[in-house]
């Protein structure tokens, strides 16, 4: 299972992630990215201190919202790993 909570403020939506990104979810979480990015807020965030598990789709996902201009940001060990592997910075 997984939660995304949307902030929405004046210049920017966090989705904080909670859960697995796993399976259909992720579909899930493409859809609730794409409605955000609709919004054409200046910073579009991803929280991942609450991701519990991640598959490859997972994974892929993550990387093209990054590549879209997605800031993803966490803390935990896993979340740090999944923003290292996926943006390739440390």
């Amino acid at each position: 299972m997984l939660r995304i909570t949307v902030n929405d403020d004046v210049q920017a939506i966090a989705l904080r992630l909670e859960g697995k990104l796993v399976g259909a979810w992720v579909q899930e979480l493409r859809a609730v990215w794409s409605e955000a990015q609709a919004l054409n807020k200046e910073r579009l965030c991803v929280c991942l201190t609450e991701i519990s598990g991640i598959d490859v789709s997972g994974r892929r996902l993550l990387r093209e919202i990054h590549c879209e201009g997605g800031v993803l940001t966490g803390s935990g060990l896993l979340a740090r790993t999944l923003i290292e592997d996926v943006t390739g910075k440390s």
